[in-house]
């Protein structure tokens, strides 16, 4: 059965009244795989957003003056490797998918400011590339599994999804764009050069596309109360155990924004010793296929899905949608419209139907 986007606030509201007896319990958002768009919604969405002069467009802040080069690292996130280093600089950090047992990994996206040195670089898997290609973005990554079937071959996908043309793909495996650094063991202390990643994309003159996601210069009103955020990552039905690493939390602030805490502490930079801040923190739920341990999009993160837009201290439930597999990312209330992200650094969270979001 076919379900519109207007569904989904009909949802939440239902939640909300199952949990309005005891009002000190977090409200827990119930996953909808069956999600659908329908096509007034789709045919209504602008193919992109308009350019905003001197504006960053992954946080809608004042853009620097190099050349915009956007950059996806793939980090590590086994709790020896925190805090990460370069991470200060980053316009978005999006934490991904990678075992059954409900383990993840980052992506640091770069837009805007290139550090010295970014780390712990990890190598990628196939539920990292289609990230990149949402930023239509350059990805360094410290090699990947020797695997042959086609869903999980990352070489097969850098082509597919032209990192090849030109080549827009830094694999840290060479003697290029990294070192290893002194203060951890390997294999968690590899330390990507982004700075000299991004002025080699500079001197081969290579032309990135802008996407703009849509920004408000007013703060998110509208939604039920938000202020702590946690998650679990199961990774599968089998997975029980809710003492996963992975698992995190978000605090608001007013006038600072979601702090990300876990076992490892509260999310900062190595290098400053500060905390970082996220204006917008955003859930996608996308299905996963597997091919032995190694996990992979349905579609590739195409077409649509649930999604949870945290901002201000509100939750707002809406969808994701992607016209294909090159296409930009696209995020939407609950009445279909392309949602006004806060001004700021985003985190994001791809999970699927067993990761449990709840909030309060």
């Amino acid at each position: 059965m076919r379900r519109t986007i207007s569904l989904l606030l009909a949802l939440a509201l239902g939640l909300l009244g199952c949990w309005s007896s005891a009002a000190a319990d977090p409200t827990v958002i119930e996953p909808n795989m069956e999600l659908t768009l329908s096509d007034e919604v789709i045919q209504g969405l602008a193919k992109s957003n308009p350019e905003e002069e001197g504006v960053d467009p992954l946080t809608g802040l004042p853009m620097g003056d190099e050349p915009y080069t956007p950059i996806v690292l793939v980090l590590d996130d086994s709790p020896e490797v925190f805090p990460h280093w370069g991470v200060a600089e980053a316009d978005w950090i999006v934490q991904v998918p990678l075992r059954r047992d409900g383990d993840t990994r980052m992506l640091a996206v770069y837009g805007n400011q290139y550090p010295e040195q970014a780390g712990g670089a990890r190598s990628a898997r196939m539920t990292m590339l289609p990230v990149a290609a949402m930023f239509k973005s350059a990805v360094a990554f410290v090699g990947y599994p020797p695997n042959t079937e086609y869903d999980i071959m990352v070489s097969a996908w850098l082509d597919e999804w032209d990192f090849n043309k030109p080549i827009r793909y830094f694999d840290l495996m060479g003697n290029r764009y990294r070192e290893r650094v002194d203060f951890l063991e390997a294999p968690q202390n590899m330390s990507a050069h982004i700075n000299e990643i991004h002025q080699n994309l500079v001197k081969r003159n290579v032309k990135f596309e802008k996407r703009f996601f849509r920004f408000a210069d007013e703060p998110e009103t509208r939604g039920d109360d938000a202020a702590n955020i946690q998650m679990h990552f199961f990774g599968c039905e089998e997975t029980t155990e809710e003492s996963i690493p992975s698992a995190c939390s978000f605090a608001y602030t007013e006038g600072t924004g979601y702090l990300r805490d876990s076992s490892t502490g509260i999310y900062s930079d190595r290098n400053t010793g500060e905390a970082i801040p996220f204006a917008n923190v955003i859930v996608l739920r996308s299905k996963l296929n597997w091919i032995g341990y190694y996990p992979y999009y349905e579609d590739h993160l195409r077409y649509f899905g649930q999604a949870e837009i945290f901002m201000n201290g509100k939750h707002i439930s809406g969808a994701w949608y992607r016209r294909g597999r090159l296409a930009r990312l696209v995020l939407l209330d609950e009445e279909g419209n392309e949602i006004a992200l806060q001004r700021g650094k985003t985190f994001m969270v791809i999970g699927d139907q067993y990761t449990v979001v709840s909030y309060e």
